[in-house]
């Protein structure tokens, strides 16, 4: 009897993490959303991602290291991941799975790591999948490894694209689809092309409840249907914002959106209050500047304190020195962050 002919395959990739300007909030069925969302991918906050795998015909065994640490604690999720592909990834039958990962931003800080990290292992898995039989691909390869990243993590569908992404079923779009993201950037005016997104991280650590737990007090909340009709209409009015080169209309529905998020997870059962007492002297500095001023500048915030200060590149100058003498003081260590989009 012959043996069987086992190889070793490595790939090699990475993705951005984004931040939701229309967000989601609230799921049903396997990762998918109860409303679209819209986000832009940024440039500098990216999860790297090796992953080795080694044929056998042994069940899959899976090993996870994080900046060069073992992570048990993540294997649970790569397990319900591994559930998920199997069928569109053959090869996660059977062997063994190396995953190494790491950030170029620090963690607990404020962006997706989720997002990112599992839009680059969605990317590797795809890849190795390839190298071991190269026959087994997807019309649609952007589309196929985005519906992959959501599996693993919803928001990460929107991390396997550059630019701006719009996640979620919408009438505005008709190839718009809850399992995957696509792409908008054809529909973009210029001035959304270059934003800076300055991320000050008021308070580090881990939030003090996980964005899963959010979304399942959503199923339940008394403010759900309200909160579906108010994010499809701002997918709607951010769409045709971002269209019409209107900052002021895009700043409305990115406050409005990110100051609903934490109103809703401040009526939920049980309730959370995620933002700190600095989360709100800055948002009064930023609005009481921006009104002075008469320039193009917003906010947002994911489920936690720290907060995304966005504008178009051509403002930095303006900008840098109020982030200097007036909200880097608010920063827990006096960390801020510089990102920005990416379109590549």
């Amino acid at each position: 009897m012959t043996a069987p002919n086992f190889n070793n395959y490595i790939a090699a990739t990475s993705a951005p993490s984004n931040i939701a300007i229309v967000k989601y909030w609230g799921k049903k069925g396997i990762q998918e959303p109860v409303n679209p969302s819209i986000s832009f991918t940024l440039s500098k906050s990216i999860t790297k991602t090796s992953i080795s795998y080694s044929q056998s015909d042994r069940d899959l065994s899976i090993d996870f290291l994080f900046e060069g640490k073992s992570k048990e604690a993540f294997i649970p999720k790569l397990k319900t991941l591994r559930e998920r592909l199997i069928n569109h990834l053959p090869f996660l039958k059977s062997g063994s799975l190396k995953i190494e990962s790491s950030n170029t931003f620090p963690h607990s800080s404020g962006i997706a790591s989720s997002a990112s990290s599992m839009a680059s292992i969605a990317r590797a898995l795809y890849n190795i999948q390839i190298q071991i039989d190269p026959d087994v691909t997807a019309n649609d390869k952007q589309a196929f490894i985005s519906e992959m990243a959501r599996l693993g993590s919803g928001s990460a569908c929107r991390s396997t694209m550059p630019g701006w992404v719009l996640w979620g079923e919408t009438q505005v779009l008709s190839k718009s689809h809850n399992k995957y993201g696509i792409s908008i950037n054809t529909y973009i005016h210029p001035m959304f092309n270059d934003l800076q997104d300055t991320i000050l991280v008021i308070r580090k650590g881990a939030k003090s409840v996980s964005s899963s737990i959010g979304h399942q007090l959503m199923e339940n909340h008394p403010y759900r249907d309200g909160r579906i009709k108010q994010a499809n209409k701002n997918t709607e009015l951010l769409l045709e914002a971002l269209k019409n080169g209107d900052f002021e209309a895009f700043a409305k529905v990115s406050e409005e959106e990110a100051l609903s998020l934490h109103g809703l997870m401040m009526s939920s059962s049980p309730a959370y209050t995620l933002l700190a007492p600095e989360s709100l002297r800055a948002i009064k500095r930023i609005i009481k500047f921006r009104e002075h001023h008469h320039i193009p500048l917003t906010f947002t915030l994911d489920a936690g304190p720290n907060i995304h200060l966005i504008y178009p590149k051509s403002q930095s100058k303006i900008v840098l020195p109020f982030i200097e003498e007036h909200l880097r003081v608010l920063c827990d260590n006096e960390e801020v962050i510089f990102d920005e989009i990416s379109l590549q």
